[in-house]
């Protein structure tokens, strides 16, 4: 999956947010915590709803970049299902474009609802950036 936003956020930024821990659960609309494992891994800790009832996880994340225009996010659940996203970063005045592929691989038949969810994040991931820095 292809996904694309335009954050009014500077680049140094978006990246911050994306690579810092602490920024990232502040603006992460379902991570709550992240603990610092060495070595760009984190241990997650994530909250999603279904339907009404509240799910909590946990699972192991790997956060690597490639100067400041790349961050690759690699993720593991339970094992079974493996996300990897990456994260293109362009400037352009004083905004941010950012590019994302996503896959997803695993087994169980949750690949559609995996990826309608990881854009709802995404999107809401990216508007808090934008409100996050208009404080700054």
């Amino acid at each position: 999956m292809q996904l694309q936003f335009n954050v009014r956020s500077d680049k140094r930024s978006v990246f911050d947010h994306l690579t810092q821990p602490d920024k990232f659960v502040s603006v992460h609309p379902l991570i709550y915590k992240m603990t610092d494992l060495g070595g760009g891994n984190y241990k997650v800790y994530e909250r999603v709803k279904f339907g009404p009832i509240p799910y909590k996880f946990t699972y192991k994340a790997n956060i690597a970049t490639r100067d400041i225009d790349e961050v690759i996010i690699k993720a593991s659940v339970a094992g079974l299902t493996k996300i990897e996203m990456h994260f293109f970063l362009d400037s352009f005045e004083n905004s941010t474009t950012i590019n994302e592929h996503i896959s997803v691989s695993t087994p169980l038949p949750v690949k559609r609802y995996m990826y309608r969810l990881l854009e709802e994040q995404h999107r809401l991931l990216f508007q808090n950036i934008e409100k996050n820095t208009e404080k700054i």
